[in-house]
């Protein structure tokens, strides 16, 4: 066996060279790449409601813990307001994320090959395209998740405490990045419980250093739920995870359809068989590097098609479970003698599907209804700011603006330079239940209210003022109407008005 192993040893060494500058090529390009990406394309709404969460910091929030807030108020210090501050935290650490991809398949599985196309997967879908640098709470959760995979196998053998440490901490952060961590303990759990070699680990000292930093990642998110009456918790399972009247059919194949469309409708499939086929042949193997990666995957994936079968489960949702299986799926590809076949039908549809994608978010060019094309949420939000930064200008800069939902609330503070004390939420959808718990107009007071015409409820607000004037403006990009801004500025408030509902 020695023999062997020596015999291998210059052809890894080889890969590893070789498969290193490559994978340093590649992140660099995306990176320069999705720096002049974030500067030519707008913030999505999302964005700029983590953006408002930054400047409300808070031990957590409504709907998210308080990780990507906190990270982007971190970043928001450096002078300036520019939309790469909030972009930078993806771009960075989508490289990051793809770095210890790459790492695990290097110094774990002794496969560089592996690695590297891991890390393709983790950019080439149209999902990763998207989450590679559009932030969301998902970004420090991949950053934190592939950190604790390396650092829990790198624990699993070695006496000293340091990676369990690593582990720790990746949990406890990766806790306060999105509530999606706690999927991540089954797997610790299954691969040291199932492997007879590894079950002392559970009376040592070194475990339960993790296990307590773990544990500290969620007393903030505890903390605030307390002062909150567990709000967070509630929404959670009451609305983002309670059951739907649509059948069973209806909300399996909005599922499916939505994975196969983020991931790919090969790799989709490809993904799940190498997390499946590992999960057991792993353990028959006596392989706990590669059975831990498994069953990271397989609860996960498990627990939100059981979810999507009664429920909307967000396309993004899933995303971080696909992770490991990568690296699995990328040892299936680059089996000896498979030459390249299994990577193209595998990645290429996902990577085609990608650069149409980037096209289509880039210049507007198929003909997609307004109603069905997401890459408009990433355009015509300056205009909007002009818009408001007028409107203001004209009343005084000294009005509240009041938004129609909470994304289009937060993209008029920020593309109109608001202060937050000048922004409501008329319904109070998202942490402005929190925000404006309390917050009531008080009779004689003036507004500007902002809508794009969907559902609109203006005129049912303008009723509660003695009068109110109304202006609509067409938002044109690539030479169509993407969508229209209702700017009604109502006077006079007739009596005290409470934003929460």
């Amino acid at each position: 066996m020695a023999e062997n192993t020596q015999g291998l040893e210059p052809q890894i060494s080889d890969d590893v060279a070789k498969y290193s500058q490559r994978f340093y090529w590649l992140t660099f390009a995306l990176f320069v790449f999705r720096l002049v990406l974030s500067h030519y394309l707008d913030l999505t709404p999302d964005e700029t409601y983590y953006w408002e969460l930054s400047r409300q910091p808070d031990f957590s929030y409504y709907d998210h813990p308080p990780m990507v807030a906190w990270l982007l108020a971190l970043i928001r210090l450096i002078p300036g307001e520019t939309q790469l501050h909030i972009r930078i935290l993806t771009i960075a650490g989508t490289a990051f994320a793809g770095w210890v991809l790459f790492a695990i398949g290097r110094d774990c599985l002794n496969n560089p090959r592996a690695g590297f196309w891991a890390v393709v997967m983790l950019n080439f879908t149209p999902a990763g395209m998207a989450l590679g640098f559009i932030t969301t709470p998902d970004t420090p959760l991949a950053i934190f998740w592939s950190l604790g995979i390396y650092a829990f196998l790198r624990a699993l053998n070695d006496e000293r405490d340091r990676w369990w440490i690593v582990t720790g901490i990746a949990l406890g952060c990766g806790a306060l990045s999105k509530y999606n961590m706690i999927l991540f303990v089954p797997g610790v759990a299954v691969a040291i419980l199932t492997f007879k070699r590894y079950r002392h680990l559970v009376k040592t000292r070194r475990y339960w250093l993790m296990v307590l930093l773990a544990a500290l990642g969620t007393l903030p998110i505890i903390y605030w739920n307390i002062q909150h009456d567990w709000i967070s918790f509630k929404f959670q399972l009451d609305q983002r995870l309670a059951g739907n009247s649509r059948t069973l059919l209806q909300n399996l194949s909005e599922f499916v359809g939505g994975q196969l469309g983020t991931i790919g409708i090969t790799l989709w499939p490809v993904l799940w068989f190498a997390a499946l086929t590992n999960a057991w042949s792993s353990f028959k193997r006596n392989d706990e590097k590669r059975f831990f990666l498994a069953w990271l995957t397989v609860p996960a994936l498990f627990f939100f098609t059981r979810t999507g079968m009664t429920a909307k489960v967000e396309a993004n949702w899933p995303q971080i479970a696909y992770l490991s299986s990568m690296l699995l799926a990328a040892e299936w590809m680059c089996e000896k003698g498979k030459g390249m076949r299994r990577i193209y039908l595998s990645i290429g549809p996902s990577a085609l599907l990608a650069v149409i994608a980037v096209i289509q978010v880039a210049t507007l060019a198929l003909p997609l209804p307004p109603k069905a094309d997401i890459s408009l949420r990433l355009h015509g939000w300056r205009q909007m700011g002009e818009l408001i930064k007028k409107a203001d200008a004209k009343t005084g800069n000294k009005l509240m603006f009041v938004g129609q939902g909470a994304t289009l609330t937060t993209l008029t503070g920020y593309y109109g330079e608001l202060p937050s004390a000048r922004i409501a939420e008329i319904v109070s959808t998202g942490n402005f239940k929190v925000w404006l718990k309390d917050r009531v107009l008080e009779p004689g007071s003036d507004i500007i209210y902002v809508d794009d015409n969907n559902s609109s409820v203006a005129m049912n607000v303008a009723g509660k003022f003695s009068s109110h004037t109304s202006e609509s403006f067409d938002i044109i990009e690539a030479g169509k109407k993407i969508r229209t801004i209702n700017l009604t500025h109502m006077m006079g408030l007739k009596e005290p008005m409470k934003f929460r509902r």
